[in-house]
């Protein structure tokens, strides 16, 4: 079991690139069925790099605490990937198929992370092995059932001296995103819209799973104070 304290990057097709070391994974998010067609997709590492890049998929199932800390352990039973490791050539691509086999019936959405990890290669014309550096992209896989969704409501709202504290609660089936819902602040006679795509200029994480709440912190809004402040959700125009 590993619990990941601090927050994992999921931008669609990001890139990191080292002195040695570059690769691309796209998607990192991505939504699966638990049957069906879409019970399986496939994702597609690129080596940027000018050396051979070897790397290894581990699927994790993943839980999350109301603070947004992650749990996550071993889904080989859930998730087939397929290959397991690759070898990628310089300035070449391997498509990686992953395939659910977990429960069909599941009636709420499940998250999972396809943890991609580059493993050590060997560098120099002596055969060393570089041990300095590896790295690692954690996509995420939302498996949904059909005709489930989301519903998310903000419960509570606090501040600090720096930020505002702002409790998400999810009550629907499916995981939910905070940038997919636009959030008008009122505060006695002035009202604020934030748009689900300005939302990341407050807040930096999104995701909400199912039955669960989660706590964000949250820039404040200026011209609103958090004690006198409602904030209501509707899904983004």
């Amino acid at each position: 079991m590993q619990v990941i304290m601090t927050r994992i990057f999921l931008l669609l097709g990001m890139i990191v690139a080292f002195p040695s070391y570059a690769y691309q994974v796209q998607p990192m998010i991505a939504e699966m069925t638990p049957t069906g067609r879409g019970a399986q997709l496939s994702m597609r590492i690129s080596n940027t790099n000018d050396v051979p890049l070897t790397v290894e998929m581990v699927p994790l199932k993943l839980n999350m605490n109301q603070r947004g800390e992650e749990t996550l352990t071993p889904a080989d039973n859930d998730l087939l990937v397929i290959p397991v490791t690759a070898v990628i050539a310089p300035g070449k691509s391997q498509s990686v198929t992953v395939r659910y086999l977990g429960a069909p019936d599941i009636k709420q959405s499940q998250a999972y992370r396809i943890s991609v990890r580059q493993q050590n290669v060997i560098r120099n014309d002596q055969q060393d092995l570089d041990v300095g550096l590896t790295m690692r992209f954690d996509t995420l896989m939302n498996v949904k059932p059909e005709n489930t969704d989301s519903a998310l409501a903000v419960t509570a709202l606090s501040s600090d001296k720096q930020h505002w504290s702002v409790t998400v609660k999810n009550s629907g089936d499916s995981y939910g995103r905070l940038n997919d819902m636009q959030w008008t602040l009122k505060n006695g006679g002035k009202t604020h819209t934030i748009k689900g795509t300005d939302i990341g200029d407050y807040i930096d994480a999104t995701l909400v799973l199912p039955q669960s709440s989660r706590i964000f912190a949250m820039k404040p809004v200026k011209g609103f104070n958090a004690r006198n402040t409602t904030i209501s959700l509707s899904p983004a125009q």
